[in-house]
C-alpha cells in the first residue's frame, strides 16, 4: 500500500483538480491520465501514480481523484486510492461545507444563485443541492464499481480528510489522511459499528496545535494527534498545513519523540501492525480463492510454475513483515508496561523526598487522597497493555493458520510444476 508520505503527496495534489485554482502557481491542473511522480528529498522519483479519474463538482465545490500506481509502464489498478481535496478559501461552497456538512450534520447544502428576474436585475434564489458528504460516497461508489476487484483505500486533507474518512467507514476500507475533522456525526449505524470493532483501519494525523483539524472530537477513533513542538496558537496556519509533517526514509510519519507523543507512537505501532495485518490477509485470502477456484490443480507449463513460485515469495514476505510489526507492537507495549512502573517509583520517592515527616503509610494514604496509587498508575494501564497484547498474539494466529494452508497448498504445486516441467523440457 501507498507510504504516508505518498498518502499525504496525493492529498496535496488533489487541490489541483479545482478548476478554480487551475491558474494558481505552482498548481498543474490535475486531470484524467495526468501523471503523478512522488518524489524524496533529493527529488528522485519514489513512485508513479496515473490519475483514472476526477471529479470537479461545481454545485456543491467537492473535488476529488482515484489514482493507481505504475507498474511496468501501466496503472496497476489491483490497487487505487481516492483522494479528497481539502476547503479552498476562496470557494464559497466549500465554506458553506465547512458550517453546514462538518459543523451541523447536513446532507444537503443550500447556496444563493442569482436569477433573471422580469426587470433588468437579477435576483437571488435559495438552491438546495446534495452535500459533498454525498457526492463524495457517489464517487467512490463509481471507483468501486469500476474496479471491484481493487484494494481500496482514501486520503485528504483538512475537509478532504473528512471526506474520506466518511467515504472509508462506510465502505471498510483503509484510510490514511491529515488534519481532518471528524465525520462520526454523519456515519451510518453500520459505519459506526465497524469503526469501533475495527480500529487502526481508519487514520487521521492531527497537529496538536492545530484547531481546526481538531474539530468534532475523535468518534471514528482514527485520531494520531502528534506534537509538533512548534507550541499551541490555534491562529497559526502553519499547523493545518500539509507541508509541517515530515517523513523517513522509507516513507513513514516522522513522530518526534516527546513526553506528549508517547501514546501517539504507540498508536502509531498499533497501527502498522493492523495495516500489515489487513494487507496481508488480501494477499492470502486471494491466493486461497484462486486455489479454491481451481481445485488447486496442476499447473500445464513453465510460466504457471514462475506464477506459484512468485506466489509463494509473496507469502513469505507477507508473513514476515506481519511477524516484525507484531513484535514492534509487543516490545512497545512491554516498555510502557516498565514505563508505568517506573513512573510509580518516581511518583512515590518525590512524594517521600517532600515529605519526609510523613510515615510510609501516610504517604501511601495521601498519595491515595489524589488518585495516586500503585493500582491506578501501573496495575490498571498494565491489564489493558496485556490485553493489548493477547488481541495482537491471536491476530498472529490467525493470520499464521493461513499461511501454513497456503504455503503448504503452493509448495505441492510448486513440486507437481517442477516435475511437469522437467516432462514438457
Amino acid at each position: 500500500m501507498p507510504t504516508d508520505n505518498e498518502y499525504n503527496y496525493l492529498a496535496d495534489k488533489t487541490y489541483a483538480v479545482d478548476s478554480k485554482r487551475e491558474k494558481e502557481n505552482a498548481r498543474i491542473p490535475v486531470k484524467k491520465g495526468s501523471i503523478l511522480e512522488v518524489t524524496d528529498k533529493d527529488n528522485k522519483i519514489i513512485n508513479s501514480y496515473e490519475v483514472l479519474k476526477v471529479k470537479d463538482n461545481v454545485e456543491n465545490g467537492m473535488q476529488a481523484m482515484a489514482v493507481a500506481p505504475i507498474k511496468n509502464g501501466k496503472p496497476d489498478t489491483s490497487q487505487v486510492v481516492i483522494a479528497f481535496a481539502g476547503t479552498n478559501a476562496d470557494d464559497g461552497l466549500d465554506i458553506l461545507t465547512d458550517t453546514q456538512t462538518v459543523g451541523l450534520n447536513k446532507d444537503t447544502l443550500t447556496t444563493s444563485v442569482e436569477v433573471p428576474s422580469n426587470s433588468s436585475k437579477t435576483e437571488t434564489h435559495k438552491k438546495i443541492v446534495d452535500a459533498q458528504s454525498v457526492t463524495a460516497l457517489q464517487f467512490a461508489d463509481e471507483i468501486r464499481k469500476k474496479y471491484p476487484n481493487a484494494s481500496i483505500s482514501t486520503t485528504g486533507h483538512s475537509l478532504g480528510e473528512y471526506l474520506a474518512l466518511l467515504v472509508a467507514a462506510e465502505n471498510k476500507w483503509l484510510n490514511v489522511g491529515f488534519n481532518g475533522p471528524d465525520p462520526y456525526g454523519i456515519l451510518s449505524n453500520e459505519a459506526k459499528e465497524w469503526v469501533k470493532n475495527n480500529p487502526g483501519w481508519l487514520t487521521n494525523f492531527r497537529n496538536r496545535g492545530d484547531a481546526i483539524g481538531n474539530l468534532m472530537g475523535n468518534g471514528t477513533g482514527a485520531e494520531i494527534k502528534i506534537s509538533l513542538a512548534m507550541g499551541l496558537n490555534p491562529l497559526k496556519g502553519a499547523f493545518h498545513n500539509l507541508s509541517t509533517w515530515k517523513f523517513d526514509d522509507k516513507g513513514r510519519l516522522i513522530i518526534p519523540k516527546n513526553d506528549y507523543n508517547k501514546k501517539a507512537i504507540q498508536q502509531e505501532s498499533e497501527r502498522q501492525l493492523m495495516q500489515q495485518f489487513v494487507m496481508g490477509m488480501v494477499v492470502l485470502q486471494e491466493l486461497k480463492a484462486k486455489f479454491q477456484a481451481s481445485g488447486g490443480g496442476l499447473s500445464t507449463n513453465e510460466k504457471i510454475y514462475l506464477e506459484d513460485s512468485q506466489a509463494l515469495a509473496v507469502v513469505q514476505l507477507a508473513s514476515s513483515e506481519f511477524e516484525l510489526a507484531m513484535t514492534n507492537t509487543i516490545k512497545m507495549y512491554q516498555e510502557g508496561m516498565l514505563d508505568l512502573e517506573k513512573l510509580w517509583q518516581q511518583c512515590v520517592s518525590k512524594a517521600r523526598n517532600s515529605a519526609s515527616d510523613l510515615s510510609h503509610g501516610e504517604i501511601m494514604e495521601t498519595l491515595h487522597s489524589v488518585n495516586c496509587t500503585e493500582s491506578t498508575m501501573v496495575t490498571l494501564p498494565n491489564e489493558e497493555f496485556r490485553k493489548k497484547i493477547a488481541k495482537a498474539k491471536q491476530m498472529s494466529e490467525k493470520f499464521t493458520r493461513l499461511v501454513s494452508e497456503i504455503k503448504s497448498k503452493l509448495a505441492e504445486l510448486v513440486q507437481r510444476d517442477q516435475e511437469l516441467a522437467r516432462q514438457l523440457g
